[in-house]
């Protein structure tokens, strides 16, 4: 006999284990991926639950005997498809745009500057586990360029980029629109290496190393009318990646673009984060689901992911996504500028250290 609050119950058990916020709809998700995919990875993309909380429900799903964790694969019971035909759960539905892959930004005028990104980005510094560094496909790095420029947030402005494993600015310098563009990067590699592409192509592009947990030098403050960055996603990491962007912004109409995940970020988390934007007196004027897609870092099997992981098979197709936010600065926007006061790397549902 399956009971009428089992979803919730899951939930529950789970919620005490993870200190994460989960509910039975999460549940749900979990089992209307599993409809389409037995890929771990792939439940995660379709379920867009945390990476521990789904690891730790398929976990309990298995004590169940509602699936079964075979070898590499994740396989639904007898008892799990009545549980999905009892409660009415349905297969994810997911299709995308095959011209835009769903980010509604045409790469029309950015053509060259994507073959010339992509020789570039070839040797670039592989992604290293230490500062959480996990760069997106090419064509993402230039779709940020453009949609920056369908903003008119390019044009002849100047630009500061916070952290670039990407290599964002390489693809805005090559673009030619911004009047100037500096990153602030903690990777001494990456400084290098931006510089050296920089001065190779001529770009008005300039890097220097900088550590987000210290305040925003006064030479960059209140100066820039842009920033991209792609914070960590702990509270403390996204309100100082966040809040050291606005910084930078020199006054009222000024642009920010940053992702989050949901899979090393919760709804609850998300409403931190809006909450923490309103509070700085700044908009959130566009929200794109699925913008940013990454390539598999090379440091995975080390990754809390792995860890936590229910199966142990390494992802094959890319899965980490995440939603591009743009935000606008209001009259009277607050600049915070303090030191870090806790661990930016590290939270109950980070996934990637």
């Amino acid at each position: 006999m399956i009971g009428e609050n089992i979803l919730e119950n899951i939930a529950e058990i789970v919620r005490e284990k993870t200190r994460i916020p989960v509910y039975g709809v999460d549940v749900r998700r979990i089992l209307s991926a599993l409809q389409v995919t037995d890929d771990f990875w792939e439940i995660i993309f379709y379920s867009e639950v945390t990476v521990p909380a789904a690891s730790e429900i398929l976990k309990e799903l298995d004590r169940k005997g509602i699936v079964k964790l075979s070898g590499d694969v994740i396989v639904i019971t007898e008892k799990g498809y009545e549980i999905i035909k009892k409660f009415e759960i349905p297969k994810p539905y997911y299709k995308k745009c095959p011209t835009c892959s769903g980010r509604g930004i045409s790469l029309e005028d950015f053509e060259e500057v994507l073959r010339e990104f992509k020789k570039i980005a070839q040797n670039r510094p592989e992604a290293i586990q230490q500062y959480d560094q996990g760069y997106v496909l090419p064509e993402v790095t230039v779709s940020r360029v453009a949609l920056m420029a369908n903003k008119m947030d390019l044009q002849n402005k100047r630009l500061l980029v916070i952290g670039d494993d990407d290599l964002t600015s390489i693809a805005a310098g090559l673009s030619n629109l911004p009047k100037e563009v500096v990153v602030l990067e903690i990777d001494e590699r990456l400084v290098n290496f931006i510089n050296k592409i920089s001065e190779e192509y001529g770009l008005k592009v300039n890097a220097e190393i900088y550590d987000i947990r210290n305040p925003l030098p006064e030479r960059h403050y209140a100066k820039y009318d842009t920033f991209i960055t792609d914070p960590s996603e702990t509270r403390e990491a996204l309100r100082l990646f966040i809040s050291r962007g606005i910084s930078g912004l020199h006054g009222p109409r000024c642009a920010g673009y940053f992702g989050i995940t949901r899979a090393e970020a919760s709804l609850e988390k998300w409403y931190y984060l809006q909450k923490m934007l309103l509070d700085m007196r700044v908009v959130i004027t566009d929200m794109i689901h699925n913008f940013n897609i990454y390539v598999n870092w090379g440091y995975a099997e080390k990754t809390r992911a792995m860890q936590v992981a229910p199966v142990k098979k390494a992802p094959k197709r890319e899965w980490y996504t995440s939603t591009m936010y743009r935000i606008e600065t209001l009259e009277g926007f607050v600049r915070y500028n303090e030191p870090a006061k806790e661990d930016i790397y590290e939270d109950e549902e980070s996934s990637t250290v």
